[in-house]
């Protein structure tokens, strides 16, 4: 279609010659407070579930000659309970919700619409915040912390 046709589209859309401009989509780098509750986790030495990769379906090397799949997850939502005891220290469980995507590009960065999601991964860690009196770094909260 071309550019004239699309009316009041054409001021946010971006052409080249006739046809609109694509960018491949950016896998969402995990946030700082993943980051953290990694760093958390291992400070406090409790087990945390490995996430992986999605496996998706291969693409057909005659019929989808130039495109590739690039699997990835998505964080899409984190809870964080309130604070409890155990042991004389104080914990927070932490759920993770993570998206995976199996998303299909052409060697252009077109993207396809054979693209899909997978199951959502849900995954609950304990975090430690206090040990006794001190508090866990990366927290910086008051220890005990203060009930909500």
């Amino acid at each position: 279609m071309p550019p004239e046709c699309l009316g009041p589209l054409t001021a946010i859309l971006d052409f080249a010659g006739r046809e609109v401009k694509t960018a491949p989509m950016v896998r969402k780098p995990l946030d700082f407070a993943a980051l953290m509750a990694a760093a958390i986790a291992g400070a406090v030495s409790m087990p945390v579930a490995a996430q992986t990769l999605p496996k998706c379906d291969p693409v057909d090397p005659v019929s989808d000659a130039g495109w590739s799949v690039v699997p990835s997850l998505e964080e899409i939502g984190t809870k964080v309970s309130a604070p409890y005891r155990a042991n004389g220290d104080w914990f927070v469980d932490r759920t993770t919700t993570l998206l995976p995507f199996c998303n299909y590009y052409n060697e252009i960065g077109i993207y396809s619409m054979r693209s899909y999601t997978l199951m959502p991964q849900v995954t609950t860690e304990r975090v430690g915040i206090c040990r006794g009196n001190a508090a866990v770094p990366p927290y910086t909260g008051a220890c005990p912390p203060a009930k909500p």
